[in-house]
């Protein structure tokens, strides 16, 4: 075992570019566009130093759970061979491949192109994983450090890799389940009669009694049925005469909510033991969501006390009380039965949301 100030001394390649490296990382712990589903490191999220120490100390491998938007840009700059246009999310995308193949971290990808699926079909989802497959190609590291750092204004010519035609537009369960519990909270949303804290709790009811208590969802519910949060892009749409665009939001808001479900289920000690998880997304509501999934306290009291305050901010004086309904709510399930769906349905999943999308497609 180290002693707690022992020193730990790493052999690198001679060739390894350090500074490059080094400063890509500190750019991206910059921009407040990563989520670590573990207690990083005080030398910091990125340094080369805390990347070693877990790799060759710890034996942890690192895993980036990227959102759309960032495997999206990922794909075009491989595809396209140049930046294109220099926007937050294209530099994220950028720095992160940079930094990946430098580091040797597995990217995860396999949530983004079941959206994509969803959105644009298998097709156009296996095409773009095709130029994803080429980007993210240990072998490359030094042409996308040099044009991550300037050097360079173009990777090399690169051919993509042969398609794999998965059925990715198959949604996932989990995402089915977020979906569900996200229609039947724009469904809330939009009944002027109901109060903020009426609404949450009606949600939470509707959660314990008819369905699951989806942790993500209701945490994500947190700020979308709040009476004081910003929520541009929560879910997009919801109140547009066009109901097909307002059930299109739920649907990409059903997507948020399963990526911070992907991050709260890779953060669980089972799944840590064997990976790091960081989730990556430029969108800044998912980032300041999904540290609330991830309150690391062991006494019920101070979980109550550090989600109170970090829902002030959105719920003022009712924060505390919004907490404890939670709470209560994760508490009242424990060891409940599952509900039972009514007679001749074989898809009880489907049968929540094809009830959800009446109820939000009618809503005025």
């Amino acid at each position: 075992m180290l002693e707690d100030d022992a020193a730990v001394l790493f052999g690198l390649d001679p060739r390894f570019p350090f500074d490059d490296v080094e400063a890509i990382g500190a750019r991206l712990m910059a921009t407040g566009a990563l989520t670590p589903g573990f207690v990083p490191p005080a030398a910091g999220l990125l340094t080369v130093q805390a990347m070693l120490y877990a790799s060759r100390i710890e034996r942890l491998p690192t895993v980036l759970l990227p959102d759309r938007n960032v495997v999206t840009r990922m794909a075009r700059i491989a595809r396209d061979g140049v930046v294109g246009r220099e926007d937050p999310p294209t530099r994220l995308a950028l720095d992160l491949m940079a930094f990946c193949q430098a580091m040797d971290i597995d990217i995860e990808p396999g949530l983004a192109f079941h959206e994509l699926a969803q959105v644009m079909g298998d097709e156009v989802a296996n095409e773009e994983l095709r130029w994803f497959r080429v980007a993210d190609t240990g072998e490359r590291a030094t042409y996308w450090i040099d044009l991550s750092v300037g050097r360079s204004d173009r990777l090399p010519a690169l051919a993509p890799n042969a398609p794999e035609n998965l059925p990715l537009s198959d949604a996932p369960h989990r995402w089915r389940c977020n979906y569900a519990a996200v229609l039947t909270a724009t469904a809330l949303e939009l009944d002027g009669a109901l109060s903020p804290v009426e609404r949450f709790g009606r949600l939470l009811d509707w959660m314990a009694d008819e369905f699951i208590l989806a942790g993500p969802a209701a945490m994500f519910c947190t700020k979308f049925l709040s009476p004081r949060a910003p929520r541009a892009g929560l879910v997009k749409g919801f109140r547009s005469p066009d109901r097909d665009r307002a059930l299109a939001g739920v649907r990409n808001a059903a997507w948020d909510v399963t990526y911070l479900s992907e991050l709260t289920r890779r953060a669980q000690p089972g799944s840590y033991a064997k990976a790091r998880c960081i989730f990556a997304s430029a969108d800044r509501a998912l980032t300041e969501l999904a540290p609330l999934l991830l309150i690391d306290v062991e006494e019920a009291s101070d979980y109550l006390h550090a989600l109170s305050e970090r829902l002030e901010p959105w719920w003022g004086g009712d924060a505390g009380r919004i907490a404890g309904m939670l709470m209560d709510a994760i508490a009242g399930v424990e060891g409940r039965d599952a509900p039972v769906a009514p007679l001749g349905v074989d898809d009880y999943v489907g049968f929540k949301i094809a009830e959800g999308e009446r109820r939000v497609a009618t809503a005025v």
